[in-house]
Order: C-alpha cells, then structure tokens, then sequence
C-alpha cells in the first residue's frame, strides 16, 4: 500500500491511498473461504458449496467489507505513525476519489481532506490580564449574617400571637358544609413559616392568630393560586380541583425564635477552636465567611472571562472552512450550512480552548487521580451531615456509598471537570495578572447580565 499526504493550506492536507490485490486478495479469499464453509444454499450439503458460486454470490460485498476494514485500520495507523494532531476526522475527498467497481485485482485510490490543529507555542504569562470582581462586604451585609447567625443560635419560645417572624404549627381539617369533618378528606399537620411567606396579603392573614385559634379558608382563594397552597400546605394538587374545598386549620403552636446574644457563648459555638472574644473580632470572621460565600459566583465568571481572553490570541487559527464542512458531514442533528455559519463562531472558540486547555494540562503535568475524586465525593458526603470527621466504622460506610457514586460515569465526569477546572484556575492564580476589582453584590450581578446580554447580542449579530 502506498499512502502519502499533500499539503493544501496552512492547516489542511490531502491524504492520498492507494490500495493494491496484494494488500486485500488474501484476507478476501479468507473471508470467502469462511462464507464457504458456512453457506446454508439448497441442493448442495454444509461446506460443499463450491468457491468459484459463493465468490459469485458474496466476492464484490466481501471485497468492499475487507477494502473499507484495511482502509479504516491503514489510515488510523498512518496518522498515528505520522504523530499529525487532526482536527474532528478525515472527510473523503469525493473529488479526486472514483468509485471503486470491487472487481478482481482492481487498484483503489482513496483521498481524504484533513484539517489539523495548530500549535500552540506560547505559555500563558503576567502579559495576560483579566479583571476579578471581588465582592465588598459592608456593614450591612455583615449585620444581616449576624442577625441570621443569631436567629439560627437562638432559644424557641411560644407567644400566644403570631408576629411577622414566627412559625405557627397547626392540625388541618378537610370540612363540609355544615362545618364537620368531611369523611374521608383531607387531614395533616401544617407549618408556616411567615418570613418565607412572599405574599403580603397572605402574610397578614396569618399575623396576630392566637394560640387554639380556629380559621376557616377556601385554600385557592385565600393563598391566591391553587400552585401557591400546594406549596404552602403540602397537599397533592388534585385536592384543590374542586372549588369549594373548605380547610379548617386549628392554630396548635406558635414558635418565635428568641435571637441569641452577642457574647462569647455565641462566638464559641459558631466557630468552636478560634478563641473569638469581641464582638469585633466576630465581625471580621463574620465577614470572611460573607467574602468567602461569594467565591464561587465570582470565581466561575472570572473562569469565563480567562478562557475568552485566551480564546481571543489572534496567533492561534482554524481550518475554519474544513470544520464547517465536518460539521455538515457528522453532525448528528443535521443543520443546514446556514444554521453552522451561525454557530460556528461558538464551536471555534470551544475548539481553540479545548486545543488551549489540552496543552495547559500537558506542560504543566495537571492530572485528576481516582483517588482525587473519591476525596471530593468524601468530603461532600461528609459536609451534608455536619461532620468534619467521622469514626472509622462511619467512614467504612461512607466508602461503600463513594463505591456506589464511582460506578456512576456521569457523576464522576462532572467532578472530574471541576477538579480539573480548579486545578486549572490555580495555574491561572499563579501565571495571569489578575486585577482586583471590587463591586457590590448588586453591581457584580448587573456586570454578569450585562455580559450575557453583550454575548447574546453578539450571537446576533451572526445572523446578519
């Protein structure tokens, strides 16, 4: 077999293969002698067929099944040996290639247009500079944590009228007309929880009920839609299909939470270990945590931001005009060339950072082990219940659930990107100037949409 590759642009090249009868007649006659043994064809017993009837039969299929294998297995082969780094795969070049006839001792000439990556030479550097938007922490915001902190820290009581902040608890009675229990209807246990009640009119419908207090409500009407009392009293929505359901709701308990005071107790049991003595002092690790809680909005756009600073190297091009035509080709949803030439931009920018991010992980040796993983998994298992540290029959249990999540190749891509994407912004952190830009929460949230709204109209603009 001859095969040999012509340059025809700055990232594109056509490979030439010529197959020959030597290359294919012996894995033919093979195949065909297998078919012979085989064949299943009346008047003649089970591997008596004679060769020259099933050539006749199956030789041009078999040949071009054989031909395509060693074609596929030969360029596969060639591209590897030639270490050519390709972009999406190689297209036949319909062109140049002629129709293969599949006759005996027939020489075939395939050709296939490639397109190839282009390499990328420059390190990132401190010449790159990108805004990170830190978020400011003031006062306000401080106090709001604290006040939290305080509520979640505090002490039940039971007022005997329900105020603004309060949770009242409550037996819920499905009745009929006359006032009486309905056979059969709807009975539970009810909580609302004023502060997350949205609706005003609703709000204050529930303010100022006593405790034993009963109150009769049409539940659509009193909460004002019928997805609003599914929320609100948990019940299925097709109990609220009839319009003149009647609930009695018997007011049981009524807890307000009594703030906790500002003192050391309170400092101890929310950062037990840190020896925090002033309410000074508190306020400052308060408003570290604030800082903290915001890292991963802002370290997520800052991440977007770097890759399209990267992305927008004029030194680094595409075969654009081949990738178009790859597109087309493979593209498993089918869209017309006018649909791909809105879009490309999108893919060639995807395409530049994933060229970007392969040689990132390569010159500086980022991996992600299994073990890296099972970590994370360990780690988020044990911060949904509370606890930095487990015993080892606890941990023995949580292995075997981290078994169960490593089976799940999905969820183990997902995190496999993230660490990747971290480590990725580590090198960021340590390579790029990142200049320190600091913003209110509002103002950060106003930059983000601004951005999107930017982006979005930048896809528009394509259209055009």
């Amino acid at each position: 077999m001859n095969i040999t590759r012509e340059s025809t642009g700055d990232l594109t090249a056509t490979i030439h293969m010529e197959i020959v009868p030597e290359d294919y007649q012996e894995t033919v006659t093979k195949a065909l002698k297998d078919y012979q043994r085989k064949a299943n064809i009346p008047g003649f017993r089970p591997g008596k067929v004679p060769f020259g009837m099933v050539k006749k039969m199956y030789g041009k299929a078999v040949m071009a099944d054989e031909v395509n294998k060693l074609l596929s297995d030969r360029l596969s082969g060639y591209m590897q040996d030639e270490k050519l780094e390709i972009l999406g795969n190689p297209l036949p070049n319909k062109e140049k290639t002629k129709p293969a006839q599949f006759e005996d001792s027939e020489t075939f000439e395939f050709f296939f247009d490639i397109g190839l990556a282009p390499e990328i030479t420059k390190d990132i550097g401190t010449d790159i500079e990108v805004e990170n938007y830190v978020i400011k922490i003031d006062d306000k915001m401080v106090d709001g944590y604290i006040d939290d902190t305080r509520k979640r820290s505090g002490n039940p009581v039971h007022p005997e009228i329900s105020g603004e902040e309060d949770m009242i608890s409550g037996d819920l009675t499905e009745i009929g007309e006359d006032g009486n229990p309905t056979k059969g209807g709807q009975q539970k246990e009810v909580n609302f929880i004023l502060e997350k009640i949205t609706d005003e009119k609703v709000k204050k419908k529930l303010m100022s009920l006593k405790k034993d207090e009963i109150f009769v409500i049409k539940p659509v009407e009193f909460f004002g839609t019928a997805e609003e009392a599914v929320q609100q009293l948990k019940l299925p929505a097709a109990t609220f299909e009839n319009p003149d359901l009647t609930l009695s709701i018997k007011v049981k308990e009524i807890t307000h939470m009594e703030p906790a005071e500002l003192n050391v107790e309170l400092f101890t049991k929310v950062y037990p270990g840190e020896n925090i003595e002033t309410e000074e002092d508190f306020r400052e690790r308060v408003k570290q945590d604030a800082a903290a809680s915001f890292t991963g909005e802002t370290d997520k756009f800052l991440f977007q931001e770097i890759i399209k600073k990267l992305t927008e190297n004029k030194e680094i091009s595409l075969p654009d005009e081949f990738l178009k035509r790859w597109l087309l080709d493979h593209d498993e949803n089918k869209l017309s060339q006018e649909e791909i030439e809105k879009q490309f931009p999108d893919f060639a920018t995807s395409m530049k950072w994933q060229l970007i991010e392969n040689k990132l992980i390569k010159d500086h040796n980022i991996d992600v082990t299994d073990e890296e993983i099972r970590g994370y998994i360990r780690t988020h298992l044990l911060r949904q219940v509370s606890q930095e540290f487990a015993d080892p029959e606890m941990m023995k249990k949580y292995d075997s659930i981290v078994d169960a999540f490593m089976q799940n190749k999905e969820q183990v891509k997902q995190i496999n990107d993230q660490l990747y994407n971290a480590k990725l912004m580590s090198l960021f952190r340590e390579k790029l100037t990142l200049k320190p830009v600091e913003v209110t929460y509002e103002e950060f949230i106003k930059l983000v949409s601004a951005k999107h709204e930017h982006d979005h109209d930048h896809e528009h603009n394509h259209d055009h």
